[in-house]
């Protein structure tokens, strides 16, 4: 049966570590993943930060996203494709080692990963990998998606799920609204814009957990990476 896992991995065992570490208020939502091979992934993400100029200079210089192209670009998030080159044995690598599915992908000062194992035996090869290079992560959370009663947050991300219900907390989902955008994004310590963005990609996520699986609407669905 497989198993998801939700980690927290330090930026220099992953991607970006440059980037994020050259903006403080930077955040990183992995959109897609277009492509995969044993040393690089090459995504789609989002960044939000206050300053996108010094983001994209710190990104051109980053070792580990090679060949960036700017997507979209809006007044407080930006749109790229890169081609991600991760450290030598860091944890794209044992990802790549044990055949797991990147589901989700997010970075502030750490990247919040969470994976999909086809079973548990390609789990025990990825702890194996990463107990013999001595990768240095968090594992939040382990559960199978099979057991309904396990899979409670419906693929959202960590952030967004915090987004989620801060929202339906202050009545922002209510109808008279009892709240608003910048009221809810200051009891969360973030920008309207970056919590307008977790909210629109919860609800993307909770429709795909939910009312579009089994639709065969291939995007709508999580893209494998790393094999």
């Amino acid at each position: 049966m497989t198993v998801i896992a939700d980690l927290r991995v330090p930026p220099a065992e992953f991607v970006l570590a440059h980037s994020l570490h050259s903006v403080d208020d930077a955040q990183v939502e992995v959109e897609r993943v277009a492509a995969t091979g044993e040393d690089h992934v090459t995504p789609y993400f989002w960044v939000t930060a206050d300053d996108l100029d010094a983001f994209d200079e710190a990104l051109r210089e980053d070792g580990t996203a090679r060949d960036p192209h700017l997507l979209e670009d809006n007044e407080r998030e930006r749109l790229y494709r890169v081609d991600w080159h991760a450290p030598e044995h860091g944890v794209v690598y044992a990802i790549a080692e044990s055949l797991a599915t990147l589901l989700n992908a997010s970075a502030d000062e750490e990247w919040h990963v969470r994976l999909l194992f086809p079973d548990g035996e390609a789990l025990s090869t990825f702890h194996e990998y990463a107990q013999r290079c001595g990768l240095a992560f968090d594992a939040d959370r382990l559960y199978r998606p099979g057991d309904p009663a396990e899979f409670e947050q419906y693929g959202v991300t960590a952030d967004q799920r915090e987004a989620l219900l801060a929202a339906l907390r202050a009545g922002y989902f209510a109808v008279p609204r009892e709240s608003n955008l910048a009221a809810v994004a200051a009891e969360l310590g973030i920008s309207d814009t970056a919590l307008s963005t977790r909210l629109r990609r919860g609800y993307a996520n909770l429709v795909r957990a939910t009312i579009a699986q089994g639709e065969g609407q291939g995007d709508l669905n999580s893209v494998n990476t790393h094999g």
